[in-house]
């Protein structure tokens, strides 16, 4: 018996509604949720990466912490991670992402352990606790329910392909092993893109028209 696979998504977080998570977590007291929203719409990370997990040992042995920790960010607030998925070193500067520093002016970095805690339990969130709590925000940020949590991602690639016309420069943000995987998340029908090569080869021609006069 085969069944029908289920559709793709074809929802993106985008600038507007990121920012506004930001401050809404903020002004209810829980600016981890934007944060994490932030550090993914502009890195790329997958949510389980940032937030982290609890892992069980080999044979026996106690539980081992995955995902970003105080150790993972310099004094100079650079970011350095290895994904738990496809195994890909990432660095960023998460000075020059407006996103995260907006959501840094209410959300302070622990300088140990895990740096993603839920302000009502002192821990690390469990995923299904963050994205309960997410729910909470994004009405009172206005957000539609459309929006979840995982589109951030997705919004982080159909944004990188909006600016730069460039799918492999989204792989790359998205610590994608192939530009098919990237198309899954980009939420855009090409107009855009078509426009922006439109402009380039028409700057070409007026190059190659100046050159022969």
């Amino acid at each position: 018996m085969r069944f029908e696979q289920p559709k793709g998504r074809s929802v993106a977080m985008t600038y507007d509604h990121c920012l506004a998570i930001i401050r809404a977590s903020a002004a209810m007291g829980c600016p981890s949720i934007g944060f994490v929203e932030a550090l993914k719409f502009e890195t790329g990370l997958r949510r389980i990466d940032v937030i982290g997990e609890w892992m069980p040992g080999d044979a026996g042995q106690p539980f081992h912490w995955r995902g970003l920790t105080a150790g993972n960010i310099s004094k100079d607030l650079i970011l350095t991670i290895e994904t738990s998925k496809t195994h890909v070193g990432v660095v960023r500067d998460l000075t020059v992402l407006p996103l995260v520093v907006e959501a840094m002016k209410a959300y302070a970095l622990p300088k140990l352990g895990p740096v993603v805690i839920n302000e009502e339990t002192g821990k690390p969130y469990y995923d299904n606790r963050y994205t309960k709590r997410f729910a909470r925000v994004r009405e009172t940020a206005g957000v539609p329910q459309y929006v979840w949590s995982m589109d951030s991602r997705a919004g982080a690639v159909t944004e990188t392909i909006a600016a730069t016309g460039s799918i492999e420069r989204a792989r790359d943000l998205a610590t994608h092993t192939t530009a098919k995987m990237t198309e899954r998340y980009a939420r855009s029908n090409g107009l855009e893109e078509a426009r922006q090569v439109a402009e380039a080869r028409e700057k070409l021609r007026q190059c190659n028209a100046v050159k022969r006069v």
